[in-house]
């Protein structure tokens, strides 16, 4: 039967994660794997020894098998030796793919005649190319034993339609030949991981990875080398991973290949950083796995900054015996495949995170729909859904959108993508306060309090932030009971929930801390370590204090705001959410439309203020694009400014108070 091609759309192209790999980043792969095996697996001849058994699982048009057969080929070529009998008796039969997609299929068939009809070779009666027409995830048990090189670049798809029974159970476990079990991505040492939100772990690549690492268990020994999304070295739901894979392999190279265009990432002299891919915004990595009773493990790592052809440049002449790899020590919690100040490491974990202070939490309110239930003006918005009805009306509440920026929400669960009912029903009453901060974060940690519900990138443009409530219904604190004990016996009396909040919050608006701990606060929930000092933490309390009349705009100070509104205020703001703003500091005014209407007396320092990636006052300027703003919502800018204005003072008196008890 003639199988029916499918086309590779850009569509189909991202639903399923099938991306063109860079023939340089191919070569770098083959290259890399040849020379392992000649330095690690003790096989002199590498990629031509006959004991060599080689499964690209997801091998589109076969590149990576092709890459390996002309690098084992050129071998042959420099040491001598018959090309044409290494094709025949290893290469063709011993170096195999499998695809899904039959146009894919069709093309990995053709550039592998291609590649054969180059070096002037013809498949014999019975030859074959090994490019099977199936699901390697489906098909497991059915393929070749012995497997010692599995390398490609599976499919990246968050939202995976490979569902079968036999991969998830290999994700979560399997039985060694030893008779020892293997546990699984989703735990570490024996213990789950408790994730609320563990679908990152069923993606396509991290399936492949999974059915690669049991398949060289299976042997014994060899090499996986893939291409994977760089989120698995770093983010925290990746922990297991990280936990196996060290469980499993003895050497463990990482290189981070950056390129992440949703977390802007920029090279370390801010120059431009690039995706290897085209057209691709997540950042990529390449993961060489060696599996080899004796040596010695460890894990190692690299990162290649820059534009996308330097980079290519770089992988098509480079190997991983070309790369200056750090030794890196990956540690609990999370196994890092991250280097970093081992000291700082070990100070910053003494602390106690977010969650072991604030137990009852969530991540904050999607409403999958913010056009049609969030609304500037009540008014307008009460006559979107007709909410003159009292039935109605009590379902619209305060919603913090983003930094300083309240809007209003209709809170109908049925309605809303994830109202985290739960948690968002301690805020009702409008008594409440709440702590707004993200688990892990790509740029400066942000920080907020509420009095209001929050969504889930109220604080954080790129991470999804998590909302902790000071205190649950019935005057119930949600403050851990055996730190306040702790507390008390250090402190000589129990302090009050609002001054824990008061005292974190200083912590995380410290810009020492914010400094010291860099690299550390964009891996997990900040780690807050209480001081010694009564007066230390007295005096953090204080300046948490101030900083919280000020992020709610309650601070008496803010009514005298000396920023002015200036101009026609009949007249809207410019149209287009980018072009709304145009600060010129010469002037200290930020002008909105071309008919002079502005905001003067705003310093440069607190127009680029900026929490957890939003610049602040033109984030809230542009969600208003267009709309003519009333008496009420410019004196809101006013004071959101001097807020800002008076938080930089307060963050100096913050950093004067750490230096003083380092010192």
């Amino acid at each position: 039967m003639k199988l029916k091609c499918e086309p590779v759309t850009s569509t189909l192209r991202k639903q399923r994660g099938l991306y063109t790999t860079p023939w340089p980043l191919v070569v770098f792969i083959a290259r890399s794997v040849h020379l392992l095996l000649q330095s690690r697996l003790g096989r002199p001849t590498g990629l031509t020894d006959p004991s060599v058994r080689l499964l690209d699982p997801a091998a589109g048009a076969m590149s990576f098998v092709r890459a390996a057969c002309r690098q084992a080929v050129e071998h042959r070529q420099q040491t001598g030796g018959s090309v044409e009998d290494l094709l025949r008796d290893h290469l063709l039969p011993h170096f195999r793919g499998i695809e899904l997609l039959p146009h894919a299929h069709a093309r990995g068939l053709l550039g592998m005649r291609r590649f054969l009809a180059v070096l002037g070779y013809s498949l014999g009666t019975g030859e074959r190319i090994a490019l099977l027409l199936g699901d390697a995830l489906k098909c497991a048990d059915s393929q070749p034993s012995g497997l010692n090189v599995l390398l490609g670049n599976p499919p990246w798809c968050g939202h995976s339609s490979n569902r079968g029974e036999a991969i998830r159970a290999l994700l979560h476990g399997y039985r060694l030949p030893d008779g020892r079990t293997e546990g699984g991505y989703f735990q570490m040492d024996g213990q789950p991981l408790g994730e609320r939100n563990s679908k990152w772990l069923s993606d396509d690549y991290v399936k492949f990875l999974r059915l690669a690492q049991w398949k060289i268990d299976r042997t014994g020994e060899g090499i996986v080398a893939f291409v994977v999304n760089h989120n698995c070295l770093e983010a925290l739901s990746f922990r297991g991973l990280r936990w196996s894979l060290m469980g499993t392999f003895d050497e463990i190279y990482v290189l981070d290949l950056h390129g992440n265009r949703r977390k802007k990432e920029r090279a370390p002299d801010g120059g431009p950083d690039e995706n290897v891919f085209s057209g691709v915004a997540q950042g990529a990595a390449v993961l060489l796995l060696v599996k080899r009773p004796g040596l010695a493990r460890r894990v190692c790592r690299a990162d290649l900054y820059g534009t996308r052809r330097e980079k290519l440049r770089l992988l098509g002449k480079g190997s991983v015996e070309t790369i200056s790899w750090s030794e890196v020590e990956p540690r609990f919690p999370a196994y890092l495949f991250l280097s970093g100040d081992t000291r700082n490491e070990v100070e910053y974990e003494r602390g106690i995170s977010l969650p072991e202070i604030f137990p009852v939490h969530s991540a904050g309110v999607i409403t999958g729909r913010d056009a049609l239930l969030t609304g500037l003006d009540r008014r307008i918005f009460e006559g979107r859904f007709g909410l003159q009805p009292e039935g109605w009306r009590h379902r619209l509440t305060a919603y913090l959108a983003r930094p300083f920026d309240v809007r209003h929400l209709l809170y109908a669960p049925d309605l809303l993508a994830r109202p985290r009912r739960a948690v968002m029903a301690h805020m009702w009453s409008g008594g409440n306060l709440a702590l707004i901060a993200p688990r892990q974060c790509k740029e400066e940690p942000g920080a907020m309090v509420s009095r209001w519900i929050a969504g889930h990138k109220a604080v954080s443009a790129y991470d999804v932030n998590s909302f902790f409530p000071l205190a649950l219904r019935h005057g119930v604190a949600n403050v851990a009971p055996e730190l306040l004990r702790t507390l008390a016996e250090r402190y000589g009396s129990i302090p009050e929930p609002l001054e824990i909040l008061a005292f974190v919050y200083a912590v995380l608006y410290s810009p020492v801390y914010r400094k010291r701990y860099g690299e550390l606060l964009k891996r997990g929930f900040p780690r807050i370590q209480f001081p010694a000092a009564s007066w230390h933490f007295r005096r953090l309390v204080e300046l948490g204090g101030k900083l919280i009349a000020l992020h709610l705009l309650e601070d008496e100070r803010l009514r005298a705001a000396p920023v002015r509104f200036l101009g026609d205020g009949g007249r809207p703001l410019r149209s287009g959410r980018k072009s709304v703003c145009d600060f010129r500091e010469s002037e200290g005014r930020v002008y909105l439309n071309e008919h002079g209407l502005c905001f003067e007396g705003i310093e440069p320092e607190v127009w680029e203020f900026r929490v957890g990636g939003y610049q602040v006052l033109p984030c809230w300027l542009q969600a208003r694009s267009g709309l003519v703003l009333s008496y009420r919502q410019s004196r809101e800018l006013r004071q959101i400014a001097e807020a800002l204005r008076l938080t930089l003072l307060v963050q100096k008196e913050i950093a004067a108070a750490d230096r003083e008890i380092r010192e």
